[in-house]
């Protein structure tokens, strides 16, 4: 609890920079310690230390129901998780669902499809005709992404948004691959471009923008990002978020975690 204190008052004084206000998150549930939260078109989830999962509604958090969730994604697919045993699950009609499969991380930021990665580091995509439809019944079909030049590209981190993919590999170098309206993982394999930096995670936004958190806790901003260049053209730290263990961003805010476990908010 001290630390926690520590933390909050090292921000107040850490609140502007680089055209970013820093300022303390909705707290979860009394006595929850976040493990990590993600965003995109005007949603936002998370899981506490406890595996709770987490919808956020104005400044309040509303308990999902419980399934043992250590990562959460939401997007146009809707909310996705993975709990202790890497299962998936997709919440439906107020409950979650099993997908067949096994992932360590989930992302459903892409345009109606869902991609994440195993324990092996392999990376798989879910079209938009399963993600959309499944209501808890039937097969789906998964498709192996990564392959680029004779090689296999694998990440511990994939995330998708309007422009493109970005992947972190086990070593946390940083790749993206250009995409465009893409919604049934039919995406050729080729053309992944290695970026500079070295990141252990990425995120992107519905609006295209990336971030990223180091090995050091600290935060990164992709800067240069447009249509005409998707990758980006350099990182800016943004220090004001101070050490974070996770990033996500949607409409210009940035909700991250802290070594803590309190969510903080960074807004444009």
């Amino acid at each position: 609890m001290r630390a926690t204190a520590v933390f909050l008052l090292v921000l107040g004084h850490l609140t502007l920079c680089h055209g970013w206000q820093c300022t303390q998150g909705p707290p979860l549930n009394k006595g929850s310690r976040a493990a990590q939260v993600d965003a995109s078109l005007g949603q936002v989830v998370a899981t506490d230390t406890n595996r709770q999962a987490y919808s956020l509604s104005g400044y309040y958090w509303n308990a999902l129901p419980y399934a043992n969730l250590k990562h959460v994604s939401v997007g146009q697919a809707g909310i996705w998780g993975i709990d202790a045993s890497d299962r998936i699950f997709k919440y439906v009609g107020g409950s979650w669902a099993e997908v067949p499969g096994r992932l360590i991380q989930i992302d459903a930021g892409g345009n109606g499809f869902v991609v994440g990665a195993n324990v092996g580091n392999q990376v798989y995509c879910l079209g938009n005709s399963y993600t959309m439809g499944f209501n808890g019944h039937g097969d789906v079909a998964w498709t192996e992404v990564g392959y680029t030049e004779g090689w296999i590209v694998r990440y511990k981190y994939f995330s998708c948004g309007p422009y493109g993919c970005w992947g972190v590999n086990s070593a946390d170098q940083i790749y993206f691959k250009p995409l465009r309206f893409e919604a049934a993982c039919s995406f050729d394999f080729e053309g992944w471009k290695h970026i500079e930096g070295r990141l252990k995670m990425i995120e992107v936004g519905s609006d295209g923008l990336a971030f990223g958190v180091n090995s050091n806790g600290h935060v990164y901003e992709r800067t240069g990002i447009s249509e005409g260049l998707p990758e980006g053209s350099g990182w800016q730290h943004i220090s004001c978020l101070g050490t974070m263990t996770q990033v996500s961003y949607d409409l210009g805010t940035i909700y991250g975690v802290s070594t803590n476990g309190v969510i903080v908010k960074a807004t444009a």
